[in-house]
């Protein structure tokens, strides 16, 4: 069986983070788990469930951060390929992550899967990359275009309600119905609303992985190594 695992995590702490898990069923994906988790165990726990099989994770974190300061090698060559998208990543550097967390919990994670034999390496039985939900809705679902669901300055909870609906009828065009896409929106607010985002992130990390093995991809690497990996326009 193929596994693809999503986790959206959070940089520090005291937040929950979205992990999904989802399998390949008759031409279309079907959601094994999909929940919010809190430590750095409870996520390799989890992942350890289904080492049996061929395991491919994808990241909505940087897995490893050398810089001090300033942009990883990845996000430079990242936002040069996608300005003609209007899609940009932030800069990801130590001095930015520590500020949430003295140890950097993507790199300690990285560090922990890289102990049970997970690779930066499509033809390894058990893969980790980097992934960008907004690089992977635009190109795989919204004409190109970034959907702004996130919160930002002069978007209301209204607008950002507006946006996940659209976020979640996308997700739901390549799943088999499950419960994640019967959630009234409109119901949600605060940390329900933050909380349902997460697991759709979630979602969007493993389905990354999942489109990036099938069809147009493109890999960008940290220190020579494969590290990020995106969807494509198909040539």
């Amino acid at each position: 069986m193929e596994v693809y695992i999503g986790i959206d995590l959070a940089w520090g702490e005291k937040n929950s983070s979205g992990f999904c898990v989802l399998t390949p069923l008759d031409n279309t994906l079907k959601i094994l788990e999909i929940k919010l988790l809190h430590t750095l165990d409870e996520i390799t726990d989890e992942i350890k469930k289904y080492l049996a099989h061929q395991v491919y994770v994808g990241v909505d974190a940087p897995l490893l951060v050398p810089n001090e300061t300033g942009n990883r090698e990845i996000e430079k060559a990242f936002n040069k390929d996608f300005s003609k998208y209007k899609i940009s990543m932030l800069p990801v550097n130590r001095k930015l992550l520590t500020k949430f967390s003295p140890n950097i919990r993507s790199e300690v994670l990285y560090q922990k899967l890289s102990s049970l034999g997970f690779k930066r390496d499509f033809k390894a039985k058990k893969v980790l990359f980097e992934i960008y939900p907004h690089a992977t809705i635009a190109l795989c679902f919204n004409d190109n275009k970034i959907l702004p669901y996130k919160r930002k300055k002069g978007r209301d909870t209204l607008f950002i309600k507006e946006q996940l609906k659209i976020y979640q009828s996308y997700l739901q065009f390549v799943c088999k119905e499950d419960s994640l896409f019967e959630q009234n929106i409109d119901m949600l607010k605060g940390k329900s609303l933050k909380d349902y985002e997460d697991k759709l992130d979630a979602f969007t990390s493993a389905y990354t992985l999942f489109y990036c093995k099938n069809k147009s991809h493109k890999i960008y690497k940290l220190n020579n190594v494969d590290t990020f990996i995106t969807p494509i326009e198909e040539s």
